[in-house]
């Protein structure tokens, strides 16, 4: 499969945040540069040029040409930033963008960053939808945080339409199915169902170690004695108690384990 590379206005906005320098790129990596005496023209080099040019102390910009993966590998380093990719129905996507470093709620689920969006934006390829969350997450890398009292939970009323509406949704509708999802750290493993119609992440938290779990496979069946945890949208006053970032993922219609929900 052809490598995607992040485009040069990409790399030029993450070089612009302060939190990018040349000594962060492997030797091997290949970087965009500008350069006066090139009609300002983004060239591609190997990072050793660069530096030499840089030593010789000619006024260039550089900036990083990372892949799509190692771009959201970057903003989890170096900005705290989670890219949370979503499949909201067969071969479509969406993401949240979370701050691993701090904003998280009472039961370590990761706060939505970007509470300002409209719903969720969808898109036809998985590497569309990566992008456009590099673009977002470039103008957020240093998020201030929002109190609490600025996002306020539905009505009863309000919340009870919602769900309603989130069952006629055009989303995939994964009743029926189970999805594995696989650590990446640990190698734990969890088996997923939807309970009613909603979107879900693609990377969840692992409960083992707290690393990064992927769905990685979704199935038709499984062995009856598997455990399997069910993706919900939570009762109205379930809903009440869950952090505001989260209440805000459910209005957006995600939905969240049953092991996230706080007794009535």
């Amino acid at each position: 499969m052809k490598k995607q590379y992040i485009t040069y206005a990409q790399g030029c906005a993450i070089a612009e945040t302060g939190l990018w320098e040349i000594e962060q790129m492997e030797d091997d990596d290949t970087i965009y540069y500008d350069c006066p005496n090139n009609k300002l023209t983004a060239v591609e080099s190997h990072l050793g040029v660069a530096k030499g040019i840089a030593a010789q102390n000619i006024e260039i910009s550089v900036c990083p040409r990372f892949t799509l993966d190692e771009a959201v590998q970057w903003f989890r380093e170096h900005t705290g930033i989670h890219i949370q990719m979503n499949s909201v129905e067969r071969k479509r996507w969406s993401y949240d963008l979370c701050d691993i470093n701090e904003w998280t709620d009472e039961n370590g689920e990761y706060y939505n960053c970007i509470p300002e969006r409209d719903g969720y934006p969808v898109f036809d390829s998985f590497e569309e939808a990566v992008s456009d969350a590099i673009d977002k997450a470039v103008a957020i890398f240093a998020p201030v945080e929002i109190e609490e009292t600025e996002i306020p939970a539905l009505s009863e009323e309000e919340y009870i339409k919602l769900c309603a509406d989130s069952e006629q949704a055009k989303v995939y509708d994964g009743r029926g199915t189970y999805d594995l999802y696989v650590c990446d750290d640990c190698s734990h493993q969890i088996v997923t169902t939807y309970a009613v119609k909603g979107v879900t992440p693609f990377v969840i938290k692992c409960p083992e170690c707290e690393g990064s779990m992927k769905h990685i496979a979704t199935y038709k069946s499984i062995r009856p004695e598997t455990k399997v945890l069910k993706w919900i949208r939570p009762t109205y006053n379930q809903y009440l108690k869950l952090s505001p970032y989260t209440r805000q993922h459910i209005e957006n219609g995600g939905l969240i384990l049953e092991t996230s929900i706080i007794d009535d």
